[in-house]
């Protein structure tokens, strides 16, 4: 996987899994909710300074980003902010490591089907 597919999709998963907006993001930045829109698809990627300022957004090392290898998130923190068992984070993490696009997909859609439920139980 390159480092633009890397980007996206992780940027993506961050939307799926926070409470953060791409409008949000969007305003902090400085630039349009398209831009960050084409940053999501991978038709675009952004500059230094932008790329940095995403990372502060999300509160992540922004090599998590690019690779992974050197900049894993904390686990620990991750499911706090998700709500959470730490070992179900650190399982996730694991499976997104895997490459190959059919995994990837059902790490995409167990990640979102477990946040829809927690703020379904949230509203409760």
């Amino acid at each position: 996987m390159n480092q633009t597919t890397t980007f996206s999709r992780r940027l993506r998963g961050l939307f799926t899994i926070t409470d953060y907006q791409p409008a949000a993001l969007a305003k902090r930045l400085g630039v349009g909710v398209q831009t960050v829109r084409q940053w999501e698809s991978g038709t675009a990627v952004p500059d230094v300074n932008q790329f940095r300022e995403i990372a502060s957004f999300f509160g992540l090392p922004y090599a998590w980003f690019l690779d992974g290898a050197d900049g894993q998130p904390d686990a620990a923190v991750m499911a706090e902010k998700m709500g959470l068992h730490e070992d179900t984070v650190e399982e996730l993490m694991e499976l997104a490591e895997d490459t190959s696009g059919p995994v990837l997909d059902a790490v995409d859609s167990a990640v979102a089907a477990v946040i829809s439920a927690v703020w379904a139980a949230q509203e409760d």
